[in-house]
């Protein structure tokens, strides 16, 4: 029976528990991001290293140790002059008057931690898991997106992922380099030992002296010997047979895709809700810039009338005015239809609003959307501030009893916006509402 026992330096057994503490940080970082993005400034958030808090209780790789509540073991204490062996030492009596240690100054408690997270780091965590729904191949793609793929094989890594039949092929590749030439030159030395034996028996059978032959054969036979020592001495596998699975992360062409992004930028919209909408869609387009490499935006803002503006004027946009929805349902269709067909292009549209809109707008908002939907992969609508449904949300959530792609969603603070774009963007399935 075969032993292989690990002796390298990196990859050994206590690797498998070093992965399990790094996927088990990871899953607290997580976590932690994830709770700094529901109330933090996301523009802070993803420009600066930030520093994330995790309780050192994660921080231990896992080990066997001895159970000390078990009574039977013992313990030398050395420069003890008042006990001796055998004696029992009574427990100290406890008491509820002690102080309790003073805080970190820093904010931190004794039992957690601070790692610091570069604005990329972060925002891996922060969209851990998102992607655009519905993404389909277009004739001709050209955004590229990160993906772990499979990379060969490499000679150091992780035992779970050992590849054993890449490993016995390089040993077995290794074990005839190493033994074809021994086993050549043992072949001539056994050949020679055969033609030597056999002058001996003639040199005796004449009755000759045969005393250098006997040397020249005993010395042929110590070689002999150390030759198959040698031979079997070649491990059956060796550190350097060793192949391990590699996965790295590949950029590979998805496809064609653009998003809308659609804002009220009307008089109804307070700095609240300006404030709810530009959460949400610095997320978007963080998100976005970060995962895909070539998606197209188009930034729309409306009030009574429509505009596509800048990145820049989106962002910072402080109108004001009455409300009409459909100028910008149209505005969006013709630029599809321009720049955008959806015979090449995955086109999603995103939209917040209070949900203030003329109520004679909605008729007009509900026959663009019926034309407008079936060239959508998704259409994204989100209510903010607002302590009841509105007449827009009660007809976009009609709408999207026939039309699945169509999303609706309402926040009224800050905390909402963070889980409610992770919903909209999981990689299941979408929701119809949230």
């Amino acid at each position: 029976m075969s032993m292989i026992i690990d002796r390298r330096s990196s990859g050994t057994r206590s690797t498998a528990n070093q992965d399990r503490l790094q996927r088990r940080v990871r899953a607290r970082l997580k976590v932690a991001v994830e709770k700094m993005a529901r109330s933090g400034s996301i523009e802070d958030l993803a420009n600066t290293d930030q520093p994330v808090s995790i309780p050192t209780r994660d921080l231990h790789e896992p080990s066997f140790r001895r159970d000390l509540s078990d009574t039977s073991w013992e313990r030398v204490l050395p420069g003890n002059k008042e006990y001796q062996r055998g004696d029992e030492i009574n427990k100290p009596e406890g008491g509820g008057s002690g102080k309790g240690r003073a805080g970190a100054p820093d904010g931190l408690g004794e039992d957690e931690v601070a790692i610091v997270l570069s604005a990329d780091e972060f925002l891996d965590l922060l969209f851990d898991g998102l992607a655009l729904p519905n993404l389909r191949k277009m004739a001709q793609g050209d955004i590229q997106a990160d993906q772990w793929r499979r990379a060969g094989f490499i000679k150091d890594g992780s035992p779970s992922r050992m590849h054993v039949g890449r490993t016995m092929r390089a040993a077995r590749a290794r074990r005839l380099a190493l033994r074809a030439g021994k086993r050549r030159e043992l072949q001539d030395l056994l050949d020679a030992r055969n033609v030597l034996q056999e002058e001996i028996q003639g040199r005796l059978a004449q009755k000759q002296d045969v005393s250098v032959e006997q040397e020249r054969l005993s010395e042929l036979n110590h070689q002999i010997d150390a030759l198959e020592r040698k031979i079997k001495a070649i491990p059956f596998i060796d550190e350097a047979d060793l192949r391990f699975a590699h996965i790295d992360q590949q950029p590979h062409p998805i496809t064609n895709a653009v998003m809308f992004c659609v804002m009220d930028v009307s008089g109804s919209m307070g700095e609240k809700e300006k404030d709810l909408a530009k959460r949400f869609f610095l997320l978007l387009y963080l998100f976005l810039h970060r995962h895909y490499q070539a998606v197209q935006m188009v930034f729309i803002k409306h009030h009574s009338t429509a505009s596509e503006c800048s990145e820049q004027a989106f962002f910072g946009a402080r109108e004001g005015g009455g409300t009409l929805v459909s100028p910008a349902i149209i505005l969006s269709e013709e630029i599809m239809r321009q720049r955008f067909p959806p015979d090449r292009w995955n086109v999603y549209l995103a939209q917040v609003s209070d949900g203030d809109n003329y109520f004679a707008d909605n008729a007009v908002v509900e026959e663009h959307l019926l034309n407008l939907l079936p060239r959508l992969r998704n259409l994204f609508y989100l209510e903010v501030n607002r302590d009841s449904e509105s007449d827009l949300l009660r007809l976009y959530d009609a709408i999207a009893q026939d039309f699945p792609e169509l999303v609706t969603a309402r926040a009224s603070e800050r905390e909402d916006i963070y889980p409610m774009f992770r919903t909209l963007f999981a990689t299941e399935e979408t929701p119809s509402h949230v």
